[in-house]
């Protein structure tokens, strides 16, 4: 046996090109956080996380971390366990839960090292290619409408999903629609991501049935996911395919909207969740049900999970600085393939994240 012998943190700030808008929210700027664990033989595990500006660093040293070291290498699950209990008092949803997923996936990712395997083989989810939905652009009111879809377009072949965000201009929306929708290739869907943006159903239904006659393979995120009954009466209103579960860190939440939202897709954070060892569990009971799940970006992690994978392009774009940081990892070519190097198979860039012990 090895125990997990420390765990270190670092958060970066990167800037973005331009603002972006995604339902109420304004984003000019994205926060990263990592987490490096080692294992007394010196096997190290990483994970990354979008921070949405919450002090995750902070709530890893102090509220989660002292659970997870001294715990076998070997067993994150039991590791996840004392995180949990540890920190029950104060967290087992919100952003200890993140906490805890980031350290987590950083587990695994040493177990799997360990074995000397990838993680796909040690979780026994095979390595076929995943199924991939891209993030093609986010709409802006500085961009015509046009120019926004022949972004999309230009990105879109190969793809089975391209997704872009909802402005709240259904003028704009439905322009825009109606070129994505006559110019997409057939065996692309179309996505369109609202970001939480409406406050209840009947909102978003005299918006809904102002952009036309939209051919989505899902809409997303319509309204918190709290409220599965109005979910549930857009799906019915519109008659257009929901699916809902970005940012969520309540497992009962996820079921609800399975359950009374009647959602055609499960969207699953893996990190908001709590981490692989309860995404497992999630993806297996949505299996039992026959509903789909999809990954919420990091599509280093989900692509071992078996599911649906997002991703932002690779390389440089505008939108998500992750992968000018993320070294190695899966294969990005319509479908996602993961990596055969054992553990996870991605890294972090030393000279972007400068851990405190380095």
């Amino acid at each position: 046996m090895s125990a997990i012998a420390r765990i270190d943190t670092a958060t970066v700030v990167l800037p973005l090109p331009a603002p972006l808008q995604l339902g109420a929210m304004t984003v000019t700027r994205r926060e990263y956080t990592a987490v490096r664990v080692t294992a007394g033989d010196g096997t190290t595990g990483v994970a990354y996380c979008l921070s949405r500006e919450a002090p995750m660093a902070e709530i890893v040293e102090r509220l989660v971390a002292p659970h997870a070291v001294g715990v076998d290498a070997d067993d994150p699950a039991a590791a996840w366990d004392r995180m949990l209990r540890g920190s029950a008092i104060v967290g087992r949803v919100g952003l200890v839960r993140r906490a805890i997923g980031l350290v987590d996936i950083a587990l695994w990712d040493i177990a799997a090292r360990r074995a000397g395997v990838p993680l796909w083989r040690l979780l026994g989810t095979g390595d076929a290619p995943r199924d991939a939905m891209l993030v093609a652009a986010y709409p802006s009111p500085g961009r015509m409408p046009r120019a926004v879809a022949d972004e999309v377009l230009a990105q879109a072949p190969g793809w089975s999903q391209v997704k872009i965000s909802r402005i709240p201009d259904p003028a704009y929306m439905r322009e825009l629609l109606a070129i994505l929708n006559a110019e997409l290739p057939a065996e692309t869907r179309l996505v369109v991501d609202v970001g939480f943006g409406w406050p209840d159903a009947d909102t978003a239904l005299a918006e809904l049935a102002q952009w036309g006659n939209p051919r989505l393979g899902w809409l997303e995120d319509p309204l918190l996911p709290e409220d599965a009954e109005g979910v549930a009466r857009i799906r019915r209103g519109s008659g257009l395919p929901v699916a809902v579960g970005d940012e969520v860190t309540d497992p009962a939440v996820l079921q609800a909207l399975v359950e009374v939202g009647g959602v055609e897709a499960l969207r699953l954070d893996v990190v908001a969740i709590g981490g692989i060892t309860p995404a497992r569990e999630l993806i297996a009971w949505a299996a039992e049900r026959g509903v789909p799940v999809s990954g919420h970006v990091y599509p280093e992690v989900t692509a071992h999970l078996g599911i649906q994978v997002e991703t932002f392009a690779r390389g440089v774009n505008p939108y998500d600085p992750a992968p000018s940081f993320v070294t190695g990892g899966p294969q990005f070519d319509g479908t996602v393939t993961p990596s055969d190097v054992p553990g996870l198979g991605f890294g972090l860039d030393p000279a972007v994240f400068r851990f405190e012990r380095d």
